[in-house]
């Protein structure tokens, strides 16, 4: 259906931004299909509409439009609960009804009484549903607050007492926070009239758990809140939250279905499995040069990281490798949880809307989840991901909107357990470090030969460095060639060390396997004449004692 559908069922300003500037859509997507049409119902008040059920459970894939599925019934239930409890407090005041007193009225209301209150895992992901509600809101007189970690909680509390409260987005932790040592927030939420729990999967993951308690806690209890659940799995976690948060009476919505995939099967995937260490490099190089020929003058990567160390160290091992990529100013960044949110917020904008010939995102799993980054031609995980769950939500950040894409995930020997253990129902496809290096040799000589068969290649051509071919052989070289930061990676090793440490039982090896695994890597890849020191106390502190670490050796355990 097309949002001029809508006509009648909403209110006409709110589609006034929909169809028009800044949106401009005509065509609604499947999981704002199964919604909207509900909306004329979701924005009565529970008074009005006892029977109806006017609470949603729905089950969406990311890169579907479900911000704006759950925007659009929050924006008009918001509306709609200002006109009521204006009409409310004129009458019982025994005031005029005239349009100069229900200016005063409705404008004290939206000052003292929170309305919609949508709760996101990330700041990047409450940061966008932010702008999406404001663009939404352009034609309506409400404002939109913001309540996340890493920003001027003064900032923050200065805005809430002398601006309007009608859409809150927030993280758990800094909501959580605000309500324990702000009488003002626990107030003004009070009077929520609607909550959304967007990610809801990723939030309890995340171990948000006790928080959305002690935020929901602080709400009006249902029927009165109207809640909204959206998420792209629904795991047990997620089924006893809804249980918990929900009216009996609810929508259950799936967009995903049975038939469906949930693990993004429309988009291509493919895992190699390196031999040797030393090939990790080498490997990450030719899929970008890949991904640069194959989407000439419109490539755009996400490559991620378990670890803010490996992310940084990635970022600058690319650099050093930028001179055997087809694009030599190819765009590099870099994001994770340890640049301070302005830099973050600053880098996530400058990506999004990054036109040039060839641009790389390296990110840690800020930017794993929900933030939609348009034109994304590829992903690739370098390592396993956290969880299968956090495969799939990588992967996501491509092929969005029905858009082409590809992923590719990247394991060192050992940790080929996590492809036959952990992503049995993903549809990938196994490639080898020398199909792909022929693949790179011979799209650079296609190139080099006829820039116009390459889609976009004639238009680009001035992007693209001379002798290609020549380029692609010389990245074991470069790579031998290139500068180290000792500390960096010994630093990045530690971290690694970390994020193992429980992973045995994913990957189906000793911890003596990923201890040996992650020594051969500092040496193998990165050159490093030894793997640093660790004392015993150290390797027991991060789980690798050696009564756990098991007296196995890697060629016997990976057999």
């Amino acid at each position: 259906p097309e949002f001029e559908s809508l006509r009648g069922a909403i209110h006409t300003q709110t589609l006034k931004a929909l169809i028009g500037p800044p949106f401009n859509l005509k065509t609604m997507t499947s999981v704002q299909a199964a919604v909207l049409p509900l909306v004329p119902r979701l924005s009565l008040s529970h008074k009005h509409s006892p029977d109806h059920p006017r609470d949603l459970l729905v089950r969406a894939k990311t890169g579907t439009g479900k911000t704006l599925a759950f925007l659009i019934p929050a924006v008009e239930r918001r509306l709609r609960a200002i006109e009521e409890k204006t009409t409310r407090d004129i009458r019982e005041g025994g005031h005029k009804d005239d349009a100069q007193n229900r200016g005063r009225i409705s404008k004290l209301i939206q000052r003292t009484q929170g309305g919609v209150l949508i709760i996101s895992p990330t700041r990047e992901l409450a940061q966008q549903i932010a702008v999406e509600a404001q663009r939404l809101t352009l034609h309506h007189n409400m404002q939109v607050r913001l309540f996340v970690g890493g920003e001027s909680k003064a900032r923050q509390m200065r805005d809430w007492m002398k601006e309007t409260r009608d859409i809150i987005v927030a993280t758990p932790g800094r909501l959580r926070d605000l309500l324990e040592t702000e009488p003002e927030i626990r107030k003004g939420l009070g009077h929520v009239h609607t909550l959304v729990l967007d990610e809801c999967d990723t939030l309890l993951d995340m171990g948000f758990r006790d928080d959305l308690d002690a935020i929901t806690d602080a709400l009006p209890a249902p029927p009165e809140r109207q809640t909204f659940l959206f998420s792209a799995t629904m795991n047990r976690a997620v089924s006893q939250t809804a249980a918990r948060i929900l009216s009996q009476n609810h929508h259950g919505i799936d967009t995903v279905g049975q038939d469906d995939s949930p693990v993004h099967a429309h988009i291509p995937q493919y895992h190699t499995i390196l031999p040797n260490a030393a090939d990790q490099l080498p490997h990450l190089a030719r899929l970008i040069v890949h991904d640069q020929l194959t989407n000439a003058g419109k490539s755009k990567i996400i490559l991620f990281a378990s670890t803010t160390k490996l992310t940084s160290l990635l970022t600058s091992t690319l650099k050093e490798l930028q001179k055997t990529f087809p694009v030599t100013r190819t765009a590099l960044y870099e994001i994770h949880s340890r640049k301070e949110q302005h830099a973050r917020t600053r880098t996530s904008d400058k990506f999004r809307t990054d036109k040039s010939a060839a641009s790389i995102l390296v990110t840690s799993d800020v930017s794993a989840r929900g933030v939609d980054y348009p034109g994304v031609t590829r992903v690739i995980q370098l390592g396993i991901p956290s969880t299968s769950e956090q495969y799939i939500h990588r992967v996501g950040r491509t092929g969005r909107a029905g858009s082409q894409g590809r992923g590719d995930l990247v394991l060192l020997p050992w940790e080929v357990g996590f492809v036959s253990w952990q992503l049995t129902e993903v549809p990938l496809k196994p490639v080898t470090i020398s199909e792909l290096e022929s693949q790179v040799i011979e799209l650079a000589q296609r190139f080099e030969q006829n820039p116009q068969l390459v889609p976009g290649g004639k238009a680009r051509l001035g992007d693209f460095g001379k002798d290609l071919v020549e380029k692609v052989k010389s990245i074991p070289q470069v790579i031998e060639n290139m500068r180290v930061d000792e500390e960096s990676i010994e630093d990045t090793f530690s971290s690694l060390l970390g994020f193992y440490a429980t992973r045995d039982g994913d990957l189906r090896v000793s911890k003596n396997v990923i201890l040996e695994g992650l020594k051969d890597w500092v040496t193998t890849t990165y050159g490093l004449p030894t793997p640093p020191y660790l004392s015993e106390s150290f390797l027991a502190k991060m789980g690798f004692s050696s009564q756990n670490r098991g007296k196995f050796s890697m060629a016997s355990t990976s057999k």
